[in-house]
């Protein structure tokens, strides 16, 4: 099972679900709520919006669960200074990227949402690297990410964190990769 990442800067705690979470729940799921409800954060992934806080709990508990149980591994941005988690970084498993996805080979995938307040201030382009870095400390060689085709943001953020365009994922999305060799092949969509 990966192990979680855990990170720190001035500003910033990268982190799961912690036994001191329990402690600030309600806010979590609050926070939650409001990030995967947001407009601006759900532009290109409409999908991904919750209807209610009922629905924002029932993902919480649900990744906590999940993350035990090495399906999926979210990891929540959250502010030092106001305690506000300003966005959430999914690293979802192969298993699960093989029931959702159609490839030739199955690596981990890397999804990442931040709050609209959050967005415009680099957040993605400082943390993702520090992610990868770690990430390739646990022997994951390859990491892949479907994004929007208009999503020009979270495109410049993958590309300067060193993914590299592989292809069409369908009519909306593309498909990016990193890999930590140079002798591994890229990512091919299948059917």
């Amino acid at each position: 099972m990966l192990q979680p990442v855990s990170l720190e800067n001035d500003r910033l705690y990268i982190h799961p679900f912690r036994s001191e979470d329990f402690n600030r729940y309600e806010k979590m799921v609050t926070d939650i709520y409001q990030i995967l409800s947001d407009d601006d954060t759900l532009h290109f992934i409409p999908e991904k919006r919750l209807g209610s806080m009922a629905d924002a709990d029932t993902w919480l508990k649900s990744t906590i669960l999940n993350f035990h149980c090495g399906h999926n591994f979210v990891h929540f941005i959250t502010e030092k200074v106001s305690g506000k988690l300003l966005g959430i970084i999914d690293i979802i498993s192969p298993q699960i990227v093989r029931a959702h996805y159609r490839l030739e080979q199955y690596p981990y995938f890397i999804e990442f949402y931040l709050s609209g307040k959050a967005r415009g201030r680099k957040i993605m382009t400082t943390l993702l690297p520090e992610i990868i870095a770690e990430l390739r400390q646990r022997n994951i060689r390859v990491l892949g990410a479907v994004v929007n085709k208009k999503n020009h943001a979270a495109q410049k953020v993958l590309l300067t964190a060193g993914f590299i365009y592989q292809s069409p994922f369908d009519p909306v999305q593309d498909l990016y990769q990193l890999s930590f060799s140079s002798t591994e092949k890229k990512l091919n969509k299948v059917g």
